[in-house]
């Protein structure tokens, strides 16, 4: 599960900050929202951070998909 903090829109795609175990996302991953919209990762990228274990915790996504409502909260689509 990972936890959307803040999004950021980009042309036809969403830049998403999220925390959870962030070890898990790589490019072409697919995840749904609690809404059932449905997206896949373009992009992992490391946010920034205080402590350098923080980017265990912590990532920026770019997004491709039903992002225009998407939820608080994400879980991996399998």
């Amino acid at each position: 599960m990972f936890k959307v903090l803040d999004k950021l829109h980009l042309s036809n795609m969403y830049c998403i900050a999220v925390e959870g175990d962030t070890q898990l996302l790589k490019n072409g991953v697919k995840l749904i929202d609690e809404k059932g919209n449905t997206s896949e990762i373009e992009t992992v990228a490391m946010s920034n951070y205080q402590n350098i274990e923080d980017y265990k915790k912590y990532a920026e996504l770019v997004l491709h998909g039903d992002i225009e409502n998407i939820g608080t909260t994400l879980f991996l689509n399998v």
